[in-house]
């Protein structure tokens, strides 16, 4: 069977470049009743999570909120299509892959049963989604290639699974969504203890106090060696990272019944601003909405 690449059609399925053009459009967020009351997720979400990477499962998402998020993104609909803009870009699809800092402002899912990955592109085993992508902000994937998972996804969305299910699931679905990109897929870089050690340091520093140079020195690495060696295992950068970790610490620590100016505060932000940022980046909703347990539950895969 012959590549499987943005306009490239084979015998099985097709994936493609959403178009710059605008389609008809559906019933925009703005018609919803109470809107600005609702959750994003008003059936509720289950987000599994572990360092650098997250799966977010739910029945309905409703997002206007601009965000580019550090990672690739997949979204996966197990049942109705949804509606997604990216840079500009309109489209009604069941698959797509959105390239990471590519702006979305707003996705429309309603009953779709949504699964939403992250992919950090620079970590080996993602080589093959990089290849996908190519130079696109945007790409529409066939259903098909996902059909044979969406029965787990749809039970992990139900309840909750184990942590080796899950990563068991986004390596099989990466597995069939590169099996014909034109770049060969690569295995899992074994992590340089430096790097682990660095992971370990970030895990337990206030973010207002993390610098290159701070954790350079704790793991006795030159400050170039460490950026380059880390954004090469891990897919993001010092600084990405310290601030992913600090949102699911600040996201313990609210489940743990603190106030919110207090959750920013141990959690290392600057301040309450700051924090708003960083949750936005990450989910494109503010703190309260990620970890409003009425409606979220955190799993941590780690």
């Amino acid at each position: 069977m012959g590549l499987l690449r943005r306009g490239f059609v084979s015998s099985a399925c097709h994936m493609t470049v959403a178009p710059h053009t605008q389609p008809t459009p559906i019933t925009p967020m703005s018609t919803r009743k109470n809107d600005a009351e609702e959750h994003p997720a008003p059936q509720g979400v289950t987000i599994y999570y572990w360092p650098c990477s997250l799966v977010l499962l739910a029945r309905s998402l409703l997002l206007d909120r601009p965000t580019g998020p550090l990672s690739a993104t997949l979204r996966i609909a197990c049942a109705k299509p949804y509606f997604i803009e990216v840079n500009g870009q309109q489209l009604q699809t069941r698959a797509s892959l959105v390239a990471p800092k590519a702006e979305r402002k707003r996705i429309f899912a309603v009953d779709s049963e949504v699964a939403l990955f992250y992919l950090p592109l620079d970590m080996p085993e993602y080589a093959g989604v990089r290849a996908v992508l190519g130079d696109a902000s945007l790409v529409e994937l066939p259903i098909e290639i996902f059909e044979p998972f969406i029965p787990r996804l749809q039970r992990a969305m139900r309840e909750v699974v184990s942590p080796q299910e899950i990563k068991d699931i986004v390596a099989q679905v990466v597995a069939a969504m590169t099996r014909y990109a034109p770049a060969t897929r690569t295995a899992p870089a074994q992590q340089d203890e430096r790097v682990l050690k660095a992971c370990r340091v970030l895990d337990e520093m206030p973010l207002r106090d993390v610098s290159l140079e701070a954790v350079a020195r704790q793991v006795h690495l030159s400050s170039s060696r460490l950026r380059d060696l880390f954004k090469q295992q891990t897919g993001f950068t010092i600084g990405d990272y310290a601030r992913w970790r600090a949102v699911w610490r600040a996201a313990l620590l609210w489940q743990r019944g603190l106030t919110i100016t207090r959750v920013a505060e141990e959690a290392g932000f600057h301040d309450l601003a700051h924090a708003d940022r960083a949750f936005n980046q990450v989910f494109g909703m503010n703190p309260s909405s990620v970890i409003d347990p009425k409606f979220v539950t955190l799993v941590s895969c780690e």
